[in-house]
């Protein structure tokens, strides 16, 4: 635990340690983002003016392109190539071109006959545009590191009339590196050009140019993840600033996009800590002031601690003392006129006042434990001052309410000895009729589970009858389905009969008519002589076969008649068959229903059964333990009378303070 001192050193210090901190944290953070503002708002002012330079020089070389397409000697069908290629010499040359050169509009060359037709600035420039190509490490011209610049041939050399061709030139290929290696920031600071892919174009190291693509390296290298997000920036054409490491030191780079260009853009990077030495040089002197801080904080605090802590300390080890039980050594004296002194004060009327009420309550207790109730605890009241006063009268209250309960007590252990014997004489009686309480409701336990287990039996044989019944209705059912496809067979039989008896119908009918052609037949065979003797020989057999085919039919048709009369009568049969199984049905599934009825009955009565043993069985319990409880009631009877009787001889031992 720490002392007053530590903790009023600790204070101060910390106080002046936490001042002293807060002001030089506040004042370097300040100092820092200060320098960390004006060189991000330096370097993004630098790339936007490099960005903007380097657009300046694409646009002269533009310039410098359209001013060549303006000579109208150039498009004059009588001027010599020889002529053509000495102005292209002339400007080249002027203004350090590495090749200049005229393509007509078939995209050829008019001097070296290179077809450039399908590059881009050739379709660019002959549709009237100036136009910057991207950045080629290898171009058909066999010129490395090269760019583009081209413009449209004007006819008779009028800016805006018709194009008669495309003046194309490559400047030198170090004119990108010149633009950033004259752009610098402090000692270390350094300028790139990249392209749209990410491929660095211009570097005040050629041998970078071409060859560096921080975003490809990244792929393989993680230690170019950080650059390869920052280039990513740049090619999709964003401003900022931003940081990255690289070879182990932490750089800063600013970044801005070259307008009118294939998507190029510029970035300023510089090394942090080359900018940042003075920020670190006031982070040091803050340490340092920091640090003296503390130490006049700690001297000044421990001089102050000692005078203020030191009589506090001894005041607290004497009431640290005091809390342990020492209430006669002697409180330290102060001779400060602050609070210190009247602490000190306190403390010695504290000790003296509590050992003398300490001492008087002593008395008094004592007085308690040899059983003198009636000792005078009001005798020394004058000690017990202020919130004191209520502990000697709550003494007072003590002593008067534990003399009266003293005095009630005797009291009831008179009456108790004599209640205890009453008490005894009715338990023991109690016991002895909970005992044969006992026995009888044991015996009616057994009679009703005998009844129990008998009618658990009956319906279980009620379900079972139940079971066969509902079973026989079941087969009664199938029996009836059964006579019911039979009564729809003979249905269907007899209307077969029915259409049996037109067939034969027909059948005498065709006869009947059979039987006139013979006739008629006979007729004409007869009128026609000897010649009709043969069909007179078949009209007499047509007769015969119709006539016993009339025959036949009705013999067919009695048969018949005969069958449907027979079915008929089966049919009534079968209806009535069916209309009985339907009633022997309808019995027998309101017999399974009273079975059913029964079966439900029966269980009912066994769960009724069943919690009437549940009952008895409880009853049995509670009587046999209360017949156990008043056994036990009869043993403390006996035993509550004979500790009555040692009760009442303790209380005469006291002395009470009553009021009478």
């Amino acid at each position: 635990m720490k002392s007053i001192k530590t903790k009023i050193l600790a204070a101060m210090t910390g106080v002046g340690l936490f001042s002293s901190l807060v002001i030089g944290i506040a004042g370097a953070a300040l100092n820092f983002s200060s320098a960390e503002s004006i060189l991000s708002k330096s370097m993004a002012e630098t790339a936007k003016q490099a960005s903007s330079r380097v657009q300046t020089e694409i646009e002269r070389y533009k310039a410098i392109a359209s001013e060549i397409g303006c000579i109208s000697i150039l498009t004059d069908p009588e001027t010599a190539e020889a002529e053509c290629a000495e102005i292209a010499e002339e400007r080249t040359e002027k203004y350090g071109l590495e090749i200049c050169g005229i393509l007509d509009m078939t995209g050829k060359d008019i001097v070296s006959g290179i077809d450039c037709s399908g590059d881009e600035f050739f379709k660019v420039s002959s549709a009237g545009d100036e136009y910057c190509s991207d950045f080629m490490a290898e171009s058909a011209f066999g010129i490395e590191n090269a760019v583009v610049i081209s413009a449209p041939l004007w006819e008779n050399g009028v800016y805006g009339s018709n194009v008669s061709g495309v003046v194309y030139m490559i400047p030198d290929n170090t004119f990108l590196n010149d633009i950033v290696s004259n752009i610098n920031v402090g000692e270390g600071g350094t300028a790139y050009l990249l392209s749209s892919d990410g491929l660095t174009i211009a570097f005040h190291d050629p041998e970078v140019v071409g060859r560096e693509n921080a975003q490809e390296s990244a792929k393989t290298d993680p230690s170019y993840k950080k650059l390869a997000e920052v280039e990513a920036k740049m090619c999709a054409g964003k401003t900022g600033f931003d940081q990255y490491e690289y070879n182990g030191n932490l750089e800063l780079v600013a970044y801005a996009p070259v307008a009118d260009t294939p998507g190029w853009s510029i970035g300023v990077n510089v090394v942090r800590d080359e900018f940042m030495g003075g920020t670190y040089t006031s982070l040091l002197i803050s340490l340092v002031i920091m640090a003296v801080t503390c130490v006049l904080a700690a001297v000044t605090a421990l001089i102050f601690a000692n005078k203020i802590a030191n009589p506090i300390v001894s005041c607290s080890e004497r009431i640290v003392r005091l809390s342990e039980g020492d209430l006669t050594s002697n409180v330290p004296s102060v001779n400060s006129r602050d609070e210190t002194r009247k602490l000190a004060d306190a403390t010695s009327t504290v000790v003296t006042q509590l050992n003398s009420i300490f001492k008087d309550i002593e008395r008094i207790l004592e007085e308690i434990s040899n059983g003198n109730l009636a000792v005078n605890s009001m005798e020394n009241q004058q000690y017990y001052v202020g919130d004191y006063r209520q502990l000697i009268e709550y003494i007072e209250r003590i002593k008067e309410r534990l003399s009266e309960t003293m005095y009630q007590i005797n009291t009831a252990g008179e009456q108790v000895s004599v209640g205890a014997d009453q008490v005894s004489l009715s338990a023991q009686a109690l016991s002895q009729g909970a005992t044969e309480q006992a026995s009888s409701i044991e015996e009616l336990a057994a009679t009703i589970e005998l009844i129990a287990n008998q009618i658990k039996e009956n319906a279980s044989q009620a379900e079972n009858a139940s079971r066969k019944t509902n079973a026989a209705g079941s087969e009664m059912q199938n029996a009836i389905s059964c006579m019911e496809d039979l009564v729809s067979a003979m249905n269907d039989i007899s209307r077969s009969s029915d259409e049996t008896k037109k067939i034969i119908k027909t059948i005498e009918d065709i006869a009947f008519q059979t039987n006139i052609l013979s006739l008629n037949a006979a007729v004409e065979a007869a009128r026609a002589g000897v010649a009709g003797k043969g069909f007179a020989v078949v009209a007499d057999e047509v007769r015969n076969l119709a006539g016993k085919s009339a025959e036949a039919a009705q013999n067919t048709t009695a048969l018949i008649e005969s069958t449907v009369a027979t079915i008929e009568k089966g049919t009534s049969l079968v209806d009535e068959v069916a209309d009985k199984m339907s009633a022997v049905s309808v019995a027998a599934n309101a017999v399974a229903d009273i079975n059913e009825k029964i079966s439900e009955a029966s269980r009912s009565t066994a769960d009724s059964i069943t919690q009437i043993t549940t009952g008895v069985e409880q009853i049995s319990e509670v009587v046999q333990s209360n017949s156990a409880t008043a056994e036990e009631s009869a043993a403390a009877s006996e035993e509550l009378s004979g500790q009555a009787n040692m009760l009442k001889d303790l209380i005469s031992q006291f002395r009470f303070d009553t009021k009478d």
